[in-house]
């Protein structure tokens, strides 16, 4: 038995970057919803997809791009990152896409 009714995490302050943390997939080079307001991995430079990754709406993925890597997480760490889902908010590192893929599979 306990001798304390809460726990210590019960009267902790959380942190600003708690937020940014659980927001962050693995494999972002930095933290989500650090870059610009309203942009996604999809539209970054660095979102490393394939020209096969669309899915249909209806499938697992719901019409979003299969996960992809980032280019800038390869960059910085040297290794390939876990794939992150396109709709993930954009880091600190995002570069502008002037082409970015279509959301939604064509028909």
């Amino acid at each position: 038995m306990s001798l304390f009714k809460d726990s210590i995490q019960d009267h902790l302050t959380p942190s600003p970057v708690d937020a940014l943390a659980r927001a962050s997939h693995p494999g972002m080079a930095h933290f989500a919803g650090t870059g610009p307001r309203g942009k996604t991995c999809r539209e970054c430079l660095f979102f490393n997809h394939g020209p096969h990754d669309y899915r249909a709406k209806g499938g697992k993925y719901r019409g979003l791009i299969e996960p992809a890597t980032c280019g800038k997480y390869r960059a910085i760490t040297l290794t390939v990152g876990a794939k992150i889902p396109d709709d993930a908010a954009a880091c600190k590192y995002f570069d502008e896409n002037s082409t970015p893929p279509d959301r939604f599979q064509k028909s």
